[in-house]
């Protein structure tokens, strides 16, 4: 494969990216001054010409430093900026490949037919666990957004006992298996932080994986 084979395509690629960041950028209303200011105040400053640039073909390269501050920006995940499932086409993933938009979309957030790693996997049971006992425990879950336990409503310290033995049965066993792999901890919240100081009496105890 020459450099003139690869060329093609990822211009193909760029320029599918910025067409998608000029339209969610309309459909928020944002002009490329409002894009720009919010690339700032996440810490990795796009100019507005730059946008501009971009949007009107005169420029053509994009890094993936500005590929997730766009996707932020925009309130949208990095991976469909490259592949918007919006549409029936195919789309080239690579340059000797091509797939319906959700294959090309799947493939590039590990949830194609390639067995996911086991790092990957632990991150996603315990975003799956985590929502199930947010939902189930959503009051005592919202306490940590209060300054302290003195400005608790009645019957909280309850519900915050029910949700603590929540966490710690059905959560606190996979991040100890994540802490064993080696993957880094999603933080728990503020008021629930104290559990993670039982992470090694439960891998000491631990005879497998989960």
């Amino acid at each position: 494969m020459t450099h003139d084979d690869v060329e093609p395509w990822a211009t193909q690629i760029t320029k599918a990216v910025i067409a998608e960041v000029q339209k969610l950028r309309k459909e928020l209303g944002m002009t490329a001054r409002d894009l720009a200011d919010a690339c700032e105040e996440l810490g990795h400053p796009i100019p507005r010409n730059v946008i501009a640039n971009w949007e009107s073909g005169r420029r053509l390269t994009l890094t993936v430093p500005e590929l997730l501050v766009l996707a932020q920006a925009l309130d949208t995940p990095p991976a469909a900026l490259v592949f918007p499932l919006a549409g029936t086409s195919n789309v080239a993933y690579l340059p000797f490949e091509s797939a319906s938009r959700a294959e090309a979309f799947a493939w590039f957030t590990g949830d194609g037919s390639i067995a996911l790693h086991e790092d990957l996997q632990l991150l996603r049971h315990h975003s799956s666990r985590e929502r199930r006992i947010r939902a189930t425990h959503r009051d005592a879950w919202q306490l940590q957004f209060l300054p302290g336990r003195e400005a608790w409503p009645p019957r909280s310290d309850e519900k915050f006992a029910q949700l603590v033995e929540a966490v710690r049965s059905d959560l606190l066993p996979l991040r100890a298996e994540m802490r064993e792999w080696e993957v880094a901890l999603p933080p728990l919240p503020k008021h629930l932080a104290f559990l993670d100081e039982e992470l090694g009496s439960i891998s000491n105890t631990q005879e497998g994986p989960l």
